[in-house]
């Protein structure tokens, strides 16, 4: 019995080149079978703004994204110029590098708007026949990367000043406890009447101010470390003013301490408290400006027993109130995480909310609307990553 034979197939004959056409021909249906409606759909679902312009600068498509940075409907963009959405009041649209280069490199960028801060790239379009057919636009949102950077540069600036106040504290410490030495070392062997005695005491007295200072400037320049140390506030307000008498004195501010009863003492973690406050004094008379004033009040209690109030007051150099709540509107207002309250204050808000301060403002009529932070006299907790 013969076993049974099988059909023979027909031979393949197309070659790897006609399957490459037809593969071609199969992607080309592909394409244009994907209508303008899909690719309107791909690029609204981008977060960036994507604009498409003609060669002469002109609008032909704006995506979702690009709508709702601008705040316009489809219908303020389209058949525009350039210029009268991207670059109103300036005189022609920089965009006709890439117009007038046709095949040129693409152009990058950065434009601020709304107070957000947004990377600018330009492409051209150019076609198979390598024509020039205009541009797309690209607008991409950096304000958190940018955020990050300076931050990353304010800390690394902070870490070099803390290794910098470092060295100079153990090159000054040396000869500072020489001349105290032996600053004590006469003073103990002349009488008080004695000739001499007064300026040794005196120069004892300046050689363990100076060394002070240099404590606190190392506490100012070392990261947090969740202390909770008793601080007696009268001692700790004029420590810290002491600090700032030298921009104090450069700025022609005068400045006060008032109290109002024994304030009590709270916990905080005082190297911290203190840079917060010495942060926050910098950027007060900032805003009084030249020649103003400062009240610094503290009070034995707010409203609340649970806090000690500090009222800042400023007095600008034409005898009128200043407005903090106008000044200070974003470091009033609780902390986000795209906030940028300027220099300093973003670190000051960071440090009082950890101690579980309070910051609000008061009215005082013709006296304008002094600053008030509330400290807790109770010991708070404070969490750090």
């Amino acid at each position: 019995m013969r076993p049974a034979t099988r059909k023979a197939r027909p031979k393949q004959q197309s070659t790897r080149g006609e399957r490459l056409t037809k593969d071609d021909e199969r992607m080309s249906v592909n394409s244009e079978g994907l209508s303008s409606a899909h690719w309107r759909l791909v690029l609204d679902a981008m977060p960036e703004g994507i604009t498409v312009h003609s060669p002469e600068g002109e609008i032909q498509f704006a995506n979702k994204g690009v709508l709702e940075i601008y705040g316009l409907p489809m219908s303020g963009f389209i058949g525009r110029p350039c210029e009268e959405i991207f670059h109103e009041g300036s005189p022609g649209c920089p965009h006709h590098e890439v117009m007038e280069t046709g095949k040129g490199a693409s152009l990058e960028g950065r434009h601020e708007l709304a107070g957000r801060l947004y990377s600018i790239r330009l492409d051209p379009v150019i076609d198979q026949a390598g024509e020039f057919q205009g541009y797309v636009r690209v607008m991409r949102d950096v304000s958190e990367r940018q955020k990050s950077q300076e931050q990353l540069i304010k800390a690394e600036r902070f870490a070099t000043l803390g290794q910098m106040i470092s060295g100079i504290a153990h090159d000054v410490g040396t000869p500072l406890n020489i001349i105290s030495g032996y600053s004590e070392y006469l003073l103990v062997r002349t009488s008080p009447e004695g000739q001499g005695f007064k300026e040794l005491s005196t120069i004892l007295q300046q050689t363990r101010r100076i060394a002070d200072f240099i404590k606190q400037m190392l506490d100012l320049s070392r990261p947090g470390q969740g202390r909770s140390d008793p601080i007696g506030l009268k001692g700790f307000f004029t420590e810290s003013l002491d600090l700032m008498s030298h921009h104090f004195r450069r700025a022609n501010v005068k400045a006060s301490l008032i109290y109002n009863g024994n304030p009590p003492i709270i916990y905080a973690d005082a190297p911290r408290l203190r840079q917060a406050f010495f942060n926050l004094f910098l950027n007060v008379f900032q805003r009084t400006g030249t020649g103003s004033r400062l009240d610094i009040i503290i009070d034995e209690r707010g409203q609340d027993d649970a806090y000690v109030r500090i009222v800042i007051k400023g007095t600008e150099a034409n005898g009128r109130g200043h407005d903090f709540a106008e000044s200070f509107t974003a470091f009033l207002s609780p902390m986000k995480g795209d906030s940028i309250l300027g220099m300093g204050l973003s670190l000051a808000r960071e440090i009082l909310d950890e101690s579980g301060a309070r910051i609000e403002t008061m009215e005082m009529g013709e006296g304008g609307v002094p600053l008030v932070v509330l400290l807790p006299t109770r010991k708070v907790e404070a969490s750090f990553k």
